[in-house]
């Protein structure tokens, strides 16, 4: 499980103002090179996701905290039927299966690929939710992801300034005992260090991440689980940005 708070080297003020005007990812690009291009570009897309993310639509009572700068003003909106989108920051994990020289390391990833096998930070885009309903309620004041059909390897776009890639769901937040992080389950804004590196910011486990500025949209229910191994899952998840635009273009009604 993941398990650190991370500070950004980059002002939060530069990541609040990144512009809208967003294209593919150049690593989604050459994933996606066979497939048709979107009817609806990146730009018109986060545009749509952050015209929708309006009170009314908002799904959490309570508001989740920022990894980064752990201000308690982050919130989940379901921007159409099905689709959760948050803005926060990325601070980086790096767990799982690829050896890193982070003191916090562990092995273990909450989720694995189709071969059981532990996800690999360092090859894998992953996004990270909160473990368990830190409220102990049904419903849960805060954005828990078992009451809105998401499951293990769901299909995110992420967007940062210029890019947007296609990530999974792959390790959770939770509370632990290390002296050298604060966890929490409400948490939202934390990714692997595959889903920083393709997005162009700092990859580092331990000096990387961004304070603010990303975007996550997470399209949830079962034909949106992607399946492959730590070799192809980001090949897989970047196959369906294209695909992903064009379902919340078509589902935002632009």
């Amino acid at each position: 499980m993941s398990s650190r708070r991370r500070f950004s080297a980059v002002a939060a003020a530069l990541a609040l103002t990144a512009p809208l005007a967003v294209n593919a990812a150049d690593a989604a690009t050459a994933a996606t090179s066979d497939a048709a291009a979107p009817k609806y570009t990146a730009a018109q897309v986060l545009a749509g996701v952050k015209k929708n993310s309006t009170t009314a639509k908002k799904v959490n009572s309570k508001p989740h905290i920022n990894t980064m700068t752990r201000a308690k003003n982050v919130n989940v909106y379901q921007v159409t039927p099905g689709v959760y989108a948050y803005s926060s920051s990325l601070a980086v994990d790096d767990d799982g299966s690829d050896p890193d020289p982070d003191p916090d390391h562990q092995g273990q990833t909450t989720f694995q690929d189709s071969n059981g096998k532990q996800l690999a930070a360092h090859h894998v885009p992953f996004y990270v939710l909160g473990d368990d309903c830190y409220d102990r309620k049904s419903p849960c004041p805060h954005f828990f992801y078992k009451e809105h059909g998401i499951k293990g390897r769901q299909f995110a776009l992420m967007f940062y300034k210029s890019k947007v890639i296609g990530a999974i769901f792959g390790d959770t937040q939770t509370g632990n005992d290390q002296t050298t992080s604060d966890n929490d389950s409400r948490e939202l804004g934390e990714a692997s260090v595959k889903s920083a590196s393709l997005l162009g910011i700092p990859s580092s486990g331990t000096t990387g991440g961004v304070d603010n500025g990303v975007t996550v949209v997470i399209l949830s229910g079962p034909s949106w689980v992607v399946n492959g191994t730590n070799a192809n899952l980001n090949a897989n998840a970047q196959a369906l940005v294209s695909k992903a635009l064009d379902t919340l273009g078509a589902g935002m009604g632009l």
